[in-house]
């Protein structure tokens, strides 16, 4: 009796082990979805939206925002909203005057202060003219100058040489520890004066300190290696396998959690792992196994398929919510083959759209002829869309000189003695989805005499490939960020070389003009004037060939409580809250 007493008591004592853990992890442990690998891992070089995801929880920022509603800036790693100020005399006369001070109890990882002079450390690194941060140095061309208080050395006080409409965002941006980042202190060696003009930046180039910092912060250790990733984010970096996942631990005594009533600190996940899974198939097998808490950007037919089975639909809440992004067909303008606008026209009558929506989007998609978001005050309604017209692409084509000489099916031209086919290369991150796309566009492009070779790349070999601007045409999609973007990014030739966001190329001096009087109106109703005008130079130079605002199908396990969001990848990872009411047997 005693032998099977104690044999009951052993098993039972194994099962409630078990059960616990099995609760520690469902608890302690989110498993999320990306379909690629961060490009990197460092915040100012990074410009993805899979990168990002980590990065926020790694780094966080100086002022973060509302997840949804009105999307107001909120204070993390600032005590409160900056005192913004216009300086009406001066050096600076006409520009603003920002004023920070930062949490005294903000720390980094190796228990020292954060201070305005690792602030400083990190505005000089984006405006160091070596480092690869050319998506962001246009968006700080406004900094003359950053002063510390001399009795606080939290406290400090940004000069703008001018007006910028989202200078409270950008100054409210990642901060970055100068320990880490340049243990050698040669970007102490400078001012914000030495590097706060275009002209003392070019000038900076040869500098043998400039190009040491930049190699070393370029280097692949500080894009790609834990031990040298470290922010005051609420998570670290545990392990990177390429590939595979991302591991975050969140950190045992954070500093943020002394404001963790507060949703802006907010970090319940212990552990959270990314599975970087580029497989769609392999995806959808990973959460019907249970291998996966949520999975984003669900294929329409697979989303189909879950909310058809019961047993899914009991585990996962499965939801379709709008998403802030937009995907396009971008065009180098400088390729020979396509820097005539009516052959970027002829393409984009000869793009079937609505098919293209209805074969891989279930027709749910929204149909977009903009950068801004179609739900945004600021998209132009009034911008006409490029109907699909076989007859009317081929007339295009015939007027812009594109003939099929030789009767091979694939128009040609002489271009500077050269006969040239009309053949071009499309790029594309592989997937599924994208790959289908290309067959759709292929197939009704040999209808006006128009060759596409279908490229699929990894997304981190595509993403460089893109930097160095050797491409034709492409996929792309743009991820906007809950309040009005500025379009300097993507749109202003200052961006358009290599490592610039402006990848086709786009753009003269009229539309630089009208894009650098948007930054710099503070008045929302002109700015949007200049809005309306940008949109409709870019729809009538056709430079991409805009597609769809989407749908964002999403599946997310029921263990969860969290917010589904328009901002991408429609969740924030650091907000999965364990459902209270699951308990161990």
């Amino acid at each position: 009796m005693m032998k099977n007493l104690t044999t009951i008591l052993i098993i039972s004592t194994l099962f409630l082990l078990g059960c616990k853990d099995k609760l520690s992890r469902n608890e302690d442990t989110l498993v999320i979805h990306e379909s690629a690998d961060p490009e990197t891992l460092n915040p100012l070089n990074s410009s993805s939206a899979n990168a990002r995801v980590i990065i926020e929880q790694v780094f966080s920022q100086v002022l973060g925002s509302e997840v949804s509603g009105k999307y107001n800036l909120l204070p993390i790693l600032s005590q409160e909203l900056p005192k913004i100020s216009e300086i009406k005399d001066g050096e600076f006369k006409g520009g603003m005057k920002i004023e920070y001070e930062i949490r005294p109890e903000a720390t980094w990882d190796n228990g020292t202060p954060i201070t305005a002079h690792d602030y400083i450390f990190t505005i000089k690194s984006i405006l160091n003219p070596k480092t690869n941060c050319e998506h962001l140095k246009s968006y700080y061309d406004w900094v003359g100058d950053i002063v510390v208080d001399s009795a606080n050395p939290k406290k400090f006080t940004i000069y703008s040489n001018k007006k910028y409409f989202k200078i409270e965002e950008f100054s409210g941006y990642y901060t970055i520890p100068e320990y880490n980042y340049d243990p050698k202190g040669l970007m102490k060696k400078f001012t914000i004066r030495d590097m706060n003009t275009p002209e003392k930046r070019e000038a900076l180039k040869s500098n043998e300190d400039i190009l040491n910092f930049a190699s070393e912060f370029n280097s692949e250790k500080f894009q790609n290696d834990p031990k040298h990733i470290v922010g005051f984010g609420p998570y670290i970096v545990k392990k990177i396998t390429r590939g595979q996942e991302v591991v975050l631990e969140r950190k045992e005594n954070w500093w943020g959690d002394k404001f963790k009533d507060l949703r802006q600190f907010w970090a319940f996940p212990k552990k959270i792992v990314i599975k970087i899974i580029n497989d769609q198939k392999t995806s959808f097998t990973a959460l019907k196994d249970g291998q996966l808490d949520a999975y984003a950007s669900i294929p329409a037919k697979d989303f189909k398929e879950l909310l058809a089975n019961k047993e899914m639909a009991d585990k996962f809440r499965l939801e379709k919510v709008d998403r802030l992004s937009y995907s396009y067909l971008g065009f180098n303008t400088r390729s020979p083959k396509l820097k005539d606008i009516k052959v970027r026209k002829a393409l984009a009558h000869a793009t079937n759209r609505k098919k293209i929506n209805d074969l891989i989007a279930d027709g749910e998609a929204i149909l977009t002829e903009s950068f801004a978001h179609p739900s945004q005050p600021v998209y132009n309604t009034s911008l006409s869309p490029f109907e699909f017209d076989i007859k009317k692409a081929n007339s295009l084509l015939d007027e812009s000189g594109w003939k099929d000489s030789d009767g091979d099916g694939i128009r040609d031209k002489v271009i500077d003695g050269e006969k040239i086919q009309l053949n071009i290369d499309y790029k594309f991150a592989k997937s599924e989805i994208a790959k289908n796309t290309a067959l759709i566009i292929k197939e009704d492009y040999k209808q006006i005499g128009v060759g596409l070779n279908i490229i699929e790349k990894e997304w981190t070999i595509l993403l460089q490939e893109m930097d160095k601007l050797d491409i034709e045409m492409y996929s792309g999609g743009f991820t906007l960020p809950a309040r009005i973007s500025d379009p300097k990014q993507i749109w202003h030739t200052t961006n358009a070389k290599p490592g610039g966001d402006n990848k086709s190329g786009w753009g003269n001096a009229i539309s630089d003009k009208l894009i650098d009087e948007i930054g710099v109106e503070l008045d929302a109703e002109k700015r949007k004037q200049n809005y309306l005008k940008l949109q409709q130079m870019i729809h009538d130079d056709v430079p991409v060939i805009f597609m769809f605002s989407t749908k964002n199908r999403i599946a997310v396990s029921k263990k969860f409580d969290v917010e589904l969001i328009m901002s991408s990848p429609g969740y924030q990872i650091n907000e999965f809250k364990p459902v209270q009411a699951q308990k161990a047997p």
